[in-house]
């Protein structure tokens, strides 16, 4: 939802920085955030709502084993795919990849940082 919320800046670093970038997203994140949007929390629902829209847009979506936490499917996909970088917010899932060695994308003080 940060991606939504940000995109202008945060687009243009990661392809600058990882060029050439083809953007996909998870089917379970799109589950997730098609969830989100139906939450009665107004300013979540509306970025979840957001979200979506420039998923549609701009990436593909992938399918994910269908078992698991959104993490566990997240972690199983970018383990078949060593040109993955795996763009996240989410410290526990951070940790999770930096275990597996697995690459990681994340935003500090509003610049993206590859882990």
């Amino acid at each position: 939802m940060t991606l939504a919320e940000k995109s202008s800046h945060i687009i243009d670093d990661i392809i600058r920085i990882l060029d050439p970038v083809s953007f996909v997203v998870p089917d379970c994140v799109v589950e997730e955030l098609s969830r989100l949007s139906c939450s009665r929390h107004v300013k979540k629902s509306k970025l979840a709502l957001l979200s979506l829209k420039f998923v549609d847009e701009k990436m593909k979506v992938v399918e994910t084993p269908k078992t698991g936490s959104v993490d566990d499917r997240i972690i199983s996909y970018a383990r078949t795919k060593p040109d993955v970088w795996v763009a996240t917010m989410d410290g526990k899932l951070r940790e999770r990849l930096f275990r597996e060695k697995l690459k990681c994308i994340t935003l500090s003080n509003d610049k993206v940082v590859l882990c």
